[in-house]
């Protein structure tokens, strides 16, 4: 019978995602730097994303030896600045921070139901609402432009 080979290193979980997108870019990310990682639960939450609760999200997985380093890669990412299509970063309007994050309008959702069955109906494409950003210093909403 063949002996196997212990285990030297095991997997762990370095971060979640709820989007496939954002699980593959920061996966693409720790391989150019070298780390070798893996995406777990991607398949289920693709099939359906009311299950990304129910799995706790798209795992991003290192080696247990290599996770302390893939954190400071990822942290790194996390802190650049949003740019511009100049490549300029983007700032509050009102207090001038990078510190933004994207915002999710609640006040359209009624809105975007009902373009939604509108262009449900008439078979035509529905009207994107535009990207907003908030200000994590100071809370302020902005178009992303």
């Amino acid at each position: 019978m063949p002996e196997t080979a212990p285990i030297k290193d095991k997997l762990v979980t370095v971060t979640t995602y709820s989007s496939p997108i954002d699980a593959h870019l920061a996966k693409n990310k720790l391989e150019s730097e070298g780390i070798l990682s893996f995406l777990f639960d991607e398949n289920v939450v693709s099939m359906n994303p009311l299950f990304n609760i129910t799995v706790g999200g798209i795992k991003l997985k290192t080696l247990a030896s290599d996770a302390e380093k893939a954190m400071v890669i990822l942290n790194s990412v996390n802190e650049l600045p949003y740019t511009t299509e100049q490549d300029e970063p983007v700032v509050c309007p009102r207090c001038g921070s990078t510190a933004l994050t994207y915002a999710y309008d609640s006040e359209q959702k009624a809105k975007s139901f009902f373009g939604m069955v509108l262009a449900f109906l008439t078979f035509s494409l529905p009207l994107l609402a535009k990207d907003k950003l908030r200000c994590e210093n100071c809370g302020k909403v902005f178009p992303a432009s």
